[in-house]
């Protein structure tokens, strides 16, 4: 009998979908452009049809639009066209209320693939990795693809390949650029235009911030605990041990699961409801927004979720993580010399503890929040690693403009020229 292995028997089937989908792509172009030659002929075409798009946003949920906010506020504050596609039909960014916005529902999975495939624009942006290796491809019509990175942490823990087909990367900062350039030099894969504008959803959450105005937390410490989601996941690894220890303390404990967790992992989530169900202090959060469930704590408890430097950035208090080995079968730092940058800076955020430690994590956490000189560390390395704070949205809009306007000139036509004059201070 033939025997196929699951590594082996997951890559056939993967094989044989991309078929399936490339073929779907070939059938749905060929319709499309039947379609723009039967209505072009009769002098019918629709506005869809006939329109070539200078900037095109596509999001694959509405958990992106914090990141794609503050970069079409801009370009709408410049007077400057686009256009926004989703994948999410409760996605907040199909309500803008601007007529230079254009928003559209493409539907999800192989409809959303089919309708990217024969997209036509000068530039597209787009947060979703994996352009020509996963399932969305290159469109003929799309003269340049851009990758917004949306997160400050370093590109080792995203897929294998996730950025190396873009044209261009808007970046949060050097540590970034350094794993990137180091993975076209190992791959030999074309070198891409690379921008340190900054992470654009931090101008919403500071601007959130503002308005919140979070009054000092006093009292007994309210811990934030917000892990990752997979093997890599604190919950994953300890489960109740984590929380057990702070909230026989009496301290509030507020417990964010990762989004993903709520799908992925739903039947621990369940387990560790029911098995700590009896405590008044713990506070379960899901809110979309994690704004406020941070300003309420004087700690975080995580590990290598994107959180932690939202949470000490923003507010500028230590994060308690734990020290263990890395999984990175299939990640792009498997790739590269060194650990991802956010494993390297750990120590200077916060503390960092062994497995075998989380026992005794009330007092590593009251030592903590000790320290005078924790504040005076994380300004340092956010000045150093994340540019533009709290503006990078100006810094966006002049790249993508100025990717825009180079194909301008290349087609004889004038650049455009923006109403509002853009400068970062």
């Amino acid at each position: 009998m033939l025997y196929i292995d699951p590594g082996t028997g997951s890559m056939l089937i993967a094989g044989l979908l991309g078929i399936l989908a490339t073929i779907l792509f070939f059938l749905k172009g060929l319709y499309y452009k039947s379609r723009r030659l039967a209505l072009g002929f009769v002098g019918a075409t629709t506005k869809d049809d006939q329109t070539k798009h200078q900037l095109v946003f596509y999001s694959e949920g509405r958990q992106y639009w914090s990141t794609f906010r503050p970069l079409i506020d801009e370009l709408v504050r410049r007077n400057e066209r686009c256009l926004y596609l989703t994948s999410d039909e409760r996605d907040p960014g199909l309500l803008y209320p601007s007529e230079l916005l254009s928003t559209r529902y493409i539907g999800a999975g192989i409809k959303a693939y089919a309708h990217l495939a024969i997209l036509e624009a000068d530039v597209c942006a787009m947060t979703t990795p994996g352009l020509d290796v996963l399932q969305i491809k290159r469109s003929k019509g799309v003269k340049h693809y851009t990758h917004l990175i949306h997160a400050p942490t370093d590109v080792g823990t995203y897929k294998q390949y996730s950025f190396d087909y873009f044209d261009s990367i808007l970046l949060s900062g050097d540590h970034q650029s350094r794993s990137l350039r180091k993975l076209e030099e190992l791959r030999g894969t074309p070198r891409k235009h690379l921008s340190k504008v900054g992470c654009l959803y931090y101008d919403v959450m500071q601007r959130q911030l503002n308005e919140l105005d979070p009054a000092p937390v006093t009292g007994s410490p309210t811990v934030l605990v917000a892990p990752t989601w997979g093997e890599n996941g604190l919950l994953q690894r300890c489960g109740s041990r984590i929380l057990l220890p702070l909230l026989k303390r009496q301290w509030k404990v507020i417990l964010r699961p990762h989004p993903q967790s709520h799908t992925s992992e739903k039947d621990m989530l369940d387990r560790l409801r029911e098995e700590l169900r009896h405590y008044p202090n713990l506070l379960w959060n899901s809110d979309n927004d994690g704004t406020q469930a941070m300003a309420r704590a004087n700690v975080m408890v995580s590990d290598i979720s994107g959180v932690v430097f939202d949470f000490v950035f923003l507010f500028e208090r230590p994060v308690i993580t734990l020290r263990y080995d890395l999984n990175k079968i299939g990640l792009e730092v498997s790739d590269l010399p060194w650990d991802p940058w956010e494993l390297s800076v750990l120590d200077t955020i916060g503390t960092r503890i062994e497995e075998d430690e989380v026992d005794g994590l009330p007092s590593v956490i009251e030592r903590e929040l000790a320290k005078s000189d924790r504040r005076e560390k994380i300004r340092q390395l956010r000045d150093e690693s994340v540019a533009n704070f709290g503006h990078a949205a100006i810094a966006a809009a002049d790249e993508l403009m100025r990717i825009r306007d180079e194909f301008r000139i290349k087609q004889g036509a004038q650049p455009v020229q923006s109403k509002i004059p853009t400068t970062i201070t």
